[in-house]
């Protein structure tokens, strides 16, 4: 199972940052291997959607996810349900150093069912969480600033 843990310091405040991550609908907006996301329940702490991903020579995939998130604590778990993966498990955690600056913790394991889908992502995963990171970075740039 591939995981890694990133944490990273962002210049906005961390309730709006969290605000930003948990609004899984606009996903199709700025991230650019999704192509849409379905919400079948949504309450005031967990949601359960499907992502559709687009990747270069890959047939579409759907992941199906049950998300738990505490808007008090800031943090956001993610638990898969169905799809191309054995297992899914994200993590994001919020904590404010003042009101304008974020220190974001982001941690994932994953493990895909089909051998040749985990060696492309195990490849591809610095270039993927790279550019997942800086797509939420330009999307709280472009809503906050």
């Amino acid at each position: 199972m591939k995981s890694s843990i990133r944490e990273e310091i962002i210049s906005h405040n961390a309730k709006k940052l969290f605000d930003i991550v948990i609004d899984i609908e606009k996903y199709p907006n700025f991230i650019p291997w999704c192509s849409n996301m379905k919400v079948y329940s949504k309450s005031d702490n967990e949601i359960y959607a499907d992502m559709k991903v687009l990747y270069s020579f890959i047939v579409p995939l759907t992941f199906s996810s049950h998300v738990i998130y505490d808007n008090k604590k800031l943090n956001i778990q993610t638990t898969y349900l169905e799809g191309p993966l054995k297992n899914l498990q994200t993590k994001w955690n919020f904590k404010p150093i003042n009101n304008n600056q974020t220190r974001i913790n982001f941690a994932v394991k994953f493990e895909f069912k089909n051998y040749f889908h985990q060696k492309i992502a195990e490849t591809f995963y610095n270039l993927i969480e790279n550019k997942m990171i800086e797509s939420f970075k330009r999307r709280a740039n472009n809503i906050l600033n």
